[in-house]
């Protein structure tokens, strides 16, 4: 209806043209600026979509793209289901006609389509390019399954930061053969399987003459900046600019086919998320290289790499290796100004905890206490008890120190620990100097220490035990803070500004509820690193509350157990644990979850999840206030 009113409103106004007699009839017919319609082949060049909903949906199978007001969308996850989809979307006509001269003047006989687009949840089961495709047709009628399509090598590249942010894809450029025609059609394709889907989001699409170089499959000489660790961890979030650092690798895993670990120089400590072999190698692939290069904690290497940012922490991303530069022993030395060797007789020093950056082991430390962080970044520190914070310490070797640079963050979980040194409560404990018995891992994005079980003053009192008897391994009143959880969002919508958030009143809280409308979501809080190593049993209990869960709440919450996390909540090789009392949905009381067997986990380092997840119809709301593991 739409397209013949147009037709008739267009005919009309012909008709009005030709009765004025002082207006001459156009010698030919007007082109379509785009290629419809026959007539002189004018460029339809440049051809701009900012959102691409003038592109056309065309699903082959399995979930449609989604065309909004300033993004498209391609997903097979929907509604906590995984659907098999393989689905087109399909540009207007666009005449490629070339003028042979560049918008700068410079001569030129290509075109280059470029866009912006963010593409996640990439595992190692994914076919990375052959599920994320730039085609283009000249036949194309309607039907996608029998238009000629001509693949234009599309090299897709999943988000380095993890998150919705946008990024300029790698251009492609039109074959010779699809120059100068009055009709091109440029599709975009989307495929994934049953198990396994991507989210892949498109806009500012510009298809325009002019030729940029084709990717290199590697840096050429003087592309690569050679920065120092201190350098790199300044310097801004990039996709585009690569790095060369030199330093040597701890905290390497036994078997970590991912190859995550710390690199260390002598300006600092960042952490690689993810080292492989060559640019755009394999994925999981890391004792491959291991294997090759006989690569280990102590190796001084070099590698390539680009600057992210995920949840405020500092990564190495997309990192490829270089060489061993030289080798070194299986654990790192403790570094410039690093002594002890993490007993209680003998604790690390806090310029040690700096060098060896995040090795995850559990020793002791000493320092003196001089600050806190008083904010949700490490930029807050603060020197003395002004606004001191409740839940961490700034440690020094100096009673006197006030450069940040050379104090590391310490969690105060609640209980004994917190009871006994937050400066919150014991302003008269600035300056003095405290044994911590604590795991050795980034905090704050810094190197520093969590999940602090013992303590002692001085190295005199022989330890404090902040469970006396050993009927308390982990305890957290999450009314008091984040109590070592860290938010891991798989999936959140971009109209929310969050799922969980921390609450003086209520805990960790949970919702993807917000303007009376509910969004799909995936989203983690996880525990930093439980030492069950000495435990000889463990029970895991929380109180929780929660409503609006639909007919069952494990349909959209579960609790989580796993050994192996390495930062990435959606990676993990998680273990659902079976929780004994849900509340009912029907009000907002506390209750118990019952008694959680860990008995399988014992001798080993746990982290806890509870995971969220909602949908378009169901967007439970979640309140956990405290936990205990016994």
């Amino acid at each position: 209806m739409k397209k013949t009113f147009r037709f008739l409103f267009a005919a009309l106004a012909l008709m009005g043209i030709a009765s004025c007699a002082d207006v001459p009839e156009l010698p030919y017919p007007t082109p379509d600026p785009n290629g419809g319609g026959g007539g002189t082949t004018t460029s339809g060049l440049p051809f701009t979509s900012a959102s691409l909903n003038d592109f056309e949906v065309k699903t082959v199978e399995g979930i449609d793209w989604s065309l909004g007001s300033s993004y498209a969308k391609a997903s097979g996850y929907a509604n906590n289901t995984t659907t098999a989809t393989k689905t087109w979307l399909v540009s207007p006509a666009i005449n490629t006609t070339v003028t042979g001269t560049g918008t700068d003047g410079t001569g030129t006989d290509g075109v280059t389509i470029a866009f912006d687009n963010v593409l996640r949840y990439v595992k190692s089961s994914t076919d990375l390019k052959g599920w994320h495709k730039v085609l283009a047709s000249k036949d194309y009628a309607g039907d996608v399954t029998t238009a000629t399509w001509t693949d234009l090598n599309f090299q897709p590249v999943e988000s380095a930061t993890q998150t919705w942010d946008f990024y300029a894809a790698n251009p492609v450029h039109l074959p010779t053969e699809l120059l100068n025609e009055e009709k091109v059609y440029i599709a975009f394709y989307f495929q994934c399987d049953g198990t396994n889907s991507t989210t892949w989001e498109l806009k500012n699409f510009v298809m325009q003459e002019g030729m940029t170089p084709d990717p290199t499959p590697g840096p050429e000489p003087g592309e690569v900046k050679a920065v120092t660790i201190a350098e790199f961890n300044a310097a801004a979030v990039s996709t585009d600019v690569w790095y060369e650092l030199v330093g040597t690798a701890s905290a390497i895993k036994d078997g970590d086919q991912y190859g995550n670990f710390d690199l260390t120089d002598e300006t600092g400590t960042v952490y690689v998320y993810g080292l492989l072999a060559e640019k755009g190698g394999e994925k999981k692939q890391f004792q491959d290289l291991v294997a090759k290069t006989g690569l280990a904690n102590g190796d001084k290497i070099k590698i390539h790499g680009q600057r992210g940012d995920y949840n405020g922490k500092i990564e190495v991303l997309n990192a490829y290796f270089i060489e061993i530069v030289e080798k070194g022993g299986d654990t790192p030395g403790p570094g410039p100004g690093g002594e002890g060797d993490g007993s209680e007789k003998s604790p690390y020093n806090v310029a040690y905890v700096l060098g060896a950056g995040n090795p995850g082991t559990t020793a002791w430390v000493k320092g003196y206490i001089v600050g806190t962080v008083t904010d949700k970044s490490y930029d807050s520190a603060e020197f003395g008890t002004t606004n001191a914070s409740g839940t961490n310490l700034l440690l020094a070797d100096a009673a006197d120190c006030t450069d940040a640079s050379l104090c590391i963050p310490v969690q105060l979980p609640s209980g004994d620990v917190r009871d006994a040194l937050s400066l919150q409560q014991h302003p008269e404990n600035l300056g003095k100097q405290v044994w911590i018995y604590a795991n050795l891992e980034k905090y704050f994005g810094q190197p520093g220490l969590k999940s602090a079980s013992k303590y002692s003053w001085d190295g005199n009192s022989g330890g404090e035990d902040p469970n006396p008897g050993g009927e308390g391994i982990f305890s957290a009143d999450f009314t008091t803070g984040e109590c070592g959880f860290t938010i891991y969002n798989v999936e959140m919508d971009e109209n929310l500004s969050y799922v969980w958030a921390i609450d003086s009143k209520y805990g960790w809280k949970a919702s993807a509820f917000k303007d009376n409308t509910r969004y799909p979501s995936d989203s983690y809080i996880v525990s930093s690193a439980i030492d069950l190593t000495s435990a000889t049993s463990a029970t895991l209990s929380f109180s929780h509350a929660a409503r609006y869960f639909g007919d069952s709440a494990t349909d959209f919450l579960s609790v989580l157990v796993t050994t192996s996390f390495d930062g990435d909540a959606a990676k993990a090789s998680w273990v659902t644990l079976t929780v004994p009392s849900w509340p009912s949905g029907a009000d907002w009381n506390y209750i118990d979850s019952g008694d959680i067997s860990l008995a399988g986990y014992v001798g080993n380092k746990v982290y806890i999840a509870f995971r969220y997840t909602s949908s378009s119809s169901i967007a439970a709301t979640w309140e956990i206030k405290s936990m205990s593991i016994k």
